[in-house]
């Protein structure tokens, strides 16, 4: 039993290649995923800047970078061990048999570090703009990537250890969510303390803006600020193989080793044993990729639901679908929005922020490269809305309502929250920017243009890949169908734009978007009206 361990890891790494190699849809993926990081590092070649931007700087962004993607996935995991370290398949094999649990801890930690790592790959598309802004090569590509699943490891192994300490107390669990808080604005706090001399005049209407954010990045990329646990230490140990202080790369891997035995040790040690908390969370994690291959989707809602009121109150027929949408989103603890809706405009308004101070005096500029962040953002929303998730459930095909009808009134809770996003998002945005009252009034209707144009895709691509298996290829089609139906509204407004600079101006764009969006988003709800009536055929 000596190397079974490492038996196991060699099969599972052999089997997944297998698999890869034997499904056309898998392929497909890897093919045109390789094109577009080819065609986005040539594409770049050649437009290094004759002065790169300091290293410094570099160590700034991936200590703020780190730390988001380090607190998301410690927000996820903190209370339940959502990132499980076991498959069900390890449960069936690894417990029952005569290997030390500790051997066990340590085979489920260096799974954790490999998806990671594969998770991480994902930033290898962001190659070609760090080449230009800051010189980087291959090898410093490959630290940075090491240094992002090395945080994302963390955030899981401290989730892990969060989980078996506080497992049945919500309270200790609640501390401890708050602690975790009052750390992070005590950290930023102290940043805005140490870089008041900058930040000051800024606030007070100063045109200093990037030296303000030159003082942040001081700041983000020295001693103090790298202080932020496991995020701030693995930018310290990537920018000081960048800068060459080994000073600064032995204190943040000492750090690191030092948290990573003191987790080790409050789990061996933990009364409670680890097998029973990571059971849960393998079975909750097999269900969930079982439901993904029959084409389910599991909503993630709050484990103690507030009911409130019971009963619809409103509604007959069709009309019954929107009360029941607006009944789960008051016991989701939504208000107004989504929590993931409240996530992008937070994200989207600071974006505003940098762009308005960055870009002074070009408000419409400004506003144009915010809209294209948040229609973004947009796509990943609204597929993650009560409309895609009413479709996977059997009710909508069992009223004897007609079709049509029933897809209007599944449609109306999206578009009535597309309605208040927009507004609550490019209104403070347009602002923020300086841009002008019609510019934001344009801006908020091509917003809602794209949440029509976006809502189409999904049923377009229901419609005509429903019944495809592979959840991947149908992933690649939805991206691609919004990529074809938004593209005649760009065009359109980039001519607008060019031909009739001093008519419209920028806001050329936002005018084209809007004339060509909605009529092709109509368009396609029109044709494919009649998608609850073959889908429950399909279903037979």
């Amino acid at each position: 039993m000596r190397n079974a361990l490492g038996y196991l890891t060699f099969t599972k790494l052999k089997n997944q290649a297998k698999d890869l190699l034997r499904s056309p849809a898998k392929l497909i993926y890897v093919v045109v995923m390789a094109a577009v990081l080819a065609l986005s590092v040539m594409g770049r070649s050649g437009q290094e800047l004759e002065e790169p931007q300091p290293m410094y700087q570099l160590a700034a962004l991936l200590t703020l970078f780190y730390s988001f993607m380090f607190l998301m996935v410690l927000g996820t995991g903190g209370n339940s061990a959502k990132t499980p370290m076991f498959t069900l398949s390890d449960v069936t094999i690894l417990f029952p048999a005569p290997l030390h649990p500790h051997r066990v801890l340590v085979y489920g930690l260096m799974r954790q570090l490999g998806l990671s790592l594969a998770m991480a790959l994902v930033l290898v598309f962001q190659y070609g703009w760090l080449k230009v802004a800051f010189g980087i090569t291959w090898g410093h590509m490959a630290l940075i990537i090491l240094g992002f699943a090395v945080c994302i490891f963390f955030a899981a192994f401290c989730s892990m250890a969060i989980y078996v300490r506080t497992s049945g107390k919500d309270n200790a669990t609640t501390v401890l969510r708050g602690c975790i808080f009052a750390g992070v604005v005590l950290y930023l706090a102290w940043m805005a303390y140490a870089c008041r001399g900058a930040l000051l005049p800024l606030l007070s209407g100063g045109q200093d803006f990037y030296g303000a954010m030159d003082s942040c990045a001081g700041f983000l990329s020295s001693f103090p600020g790298m202080a932020f646990p496991v995020a701030g230490w693995m930018a310290a140990v990537i920018g000081g193989i960048f800068a060459g202080d080994m000073g600064m790369v032995a204190a943040g891997a000492g750090l690191c080793v030092v948290l990573a035995a003191v987790l080790a040790v409050l789990i061996i040690t933990c009364k409670n044993n680890y097998y029973e908390d990571v059971l849960e969370t393998a079975e909750v994690a097999q269900s969930n990729v079982t439901a993904q291959k029959e084409g389910k989707f599991n909503e993630l809602a709050p484990k103690n639901v507030k009911v409130g009121r019971t009963g619809l109150g409103k509604g007959w027929g069709a009309s019954a679908l929107y009360y029941k949408h607006r009944i789960e989103n008051r016991r989701a603890g939504v208000f107004l929005l989504s929590n993931m809706s409240l996530v992008f405009v937070a994200i989207i308004l600071f974006c505003a922020f940098i762009m308005g101070r960055s870009m002074e005096g070009e408000g419409s500029a400004a506003l144009i490269t915010t809209f294209a962040i948040g229609t973004y953002m947009q796509i990943f929303s609204e597929g993650m809305g009560r409309f895609n998730l009413e479709l996977i459930k059997p009710f909508i095909y069992l009223m004897p309502e007609p079709p049509l009808k029933k897809l209007l009134y599944c449609m109306k809770e999206t578009l009535l929250s597309d309605v208040w996003e927009a507004v609550i998002i490019f209104v403070p945005a347009g602002l923020l920017v300086g841009a002008d009252a019609m510019a934001i009034a344009l801006c908020v209707v091509a917003r809602l243009s794209f949440a029509l144009l976006f809502t189409a895709g999904n049923i377009l691509v229901e419609r005509v890949f429903g019944t495809v298996s592979s959840k991947m290829l149908v992933l690649f089609f939805y991206f691609l169908a919004l990529v074809v139906l938004a593209a005649p509204g760009i065009i359109l407004g980039v001519v607008l734009m060019t031909v009739l600079p001093e008519a419209v101006g920028l806001l050329g764009l936002f005018l084209g978007m809007v004339v060509l969006n909605v009529p092709i988003a109509v368009l396609v709800m029109y044709l494919c009206r009649n998608l609850l009536q073959y889908a429950e055929l399909n279903n037979r």
